[in-house]
């Protein structure tokens, strides 16, 4: 009489997200793999009513740091992390990797291509969002200010410089928009939904980050078709783990993981 082996736990796989790349990958990941994986989806919850990928269970909240990211591990009994947080949220990543090495924790982080500047684009590349806060009046007098709900205080006290501040939600810490409008809205956008924007406000000038994709692009496109110049506020670099740069090369990796496992 043979004994048959007990069957494999199914290993857990957190996803930071946050970004429609997270979704997209939790997809990926549930399609290719099934059975074999569980995946929970982490959300800082900055956004109100974010899109969410069918079927995988949602943790939203901070975690207090990389201590609290390891108690998680340790609770929920996490195999591998994928950090799929925005190009630009320094902060959490971060702890992501701080707390990921501090216990051995595999971890992948997903670092969408940057845009690449093209022929016809006019860039003013910045490094931060008080560089590009600084420079703004030389720029121009009405801008659109498309960098994220974050620092944005920056702009407070810009006289000379008109701003349409676009953000997903209302900023929960605004600053004094005396001199402007806000403007909520959710992306994808197109590229002639941007430019009707760019022409009725009469914008000359726009900043932004450089967080790569598809869903926020056409506002470079449109810049570029109505020779407005953008002040791009650089990206920073990758976290000291593994790197991907598609969801291919992170379906790639959750194998070679499963299979070392």
């Amino acid at each position: 009489m043979s004994l048959s082996r007990p069957a494999k736990r199914p290993k857990h796989i957190l996803i930071f997200g946050g970004t429609g790349d997270a979704n997209r990958i939790a997809e990926d990941l549930m399609h290719e793999f099934g059975r074999d994986i569980r995946l929970q989806l982490s959300l800082a919850g900055r956004t109100s009513a974010p899109s969410l990928p069918d079927g995988v269970p949602v943790r939203i909240g901070g975690f207090g740091g990389p201590e609290g990211i390891i108690a998680h591990f340790n609770s929920e009994q996490i195999d591998l992390v994928i950090d799929a947080t925005h190009p630009y949220a320094t902060q959490i990543s971060g702890n992501i990797a701080q707390a990921c090495h501090a216990v051995a924790m595999p971890c992948i982080q997903y670092h969408r291509p940057a845009w690449e500047q093209l022929e016809g684009d006019n860039w003013i590349i910045v490094h931060s969002i008080e560089e590009a806060a600084s420079i703004l009046p030389n720029q121009g007098t009405r801008a659109l200010i498309a960098s994220g709900a974050k620092n944005l205080h920056a702009f407070e006290g810009l006289e000379k410089t008109w701003l349409l501040v676009r953000t997903v939600d209302a900023p929960r810490d605004p600053f004094d928009l005396a001199h402007g409008e806000w403007l909520f809205a959710r992306g994808p956008f197109s590229v002639e939904s941007e430019t009707e924007l760019l022409e009725r406000h009469e914008i000359d000038v726009i900043v932004c980050k450089n967080s790569g994709g598809d869903a926020t692009y056409p506002k470079i496109e449109a810049a570029r078709n109505l020779g407005l110049p953008v002040i791009m506020i650089e990206r920073p670099g990758g976290e000291p783990v593994v790197q991907a740069s598609s969801r291919d090369i992170i379906l790639k990796s959750v194998q070679k993981f499963l299979d070392q496992n």
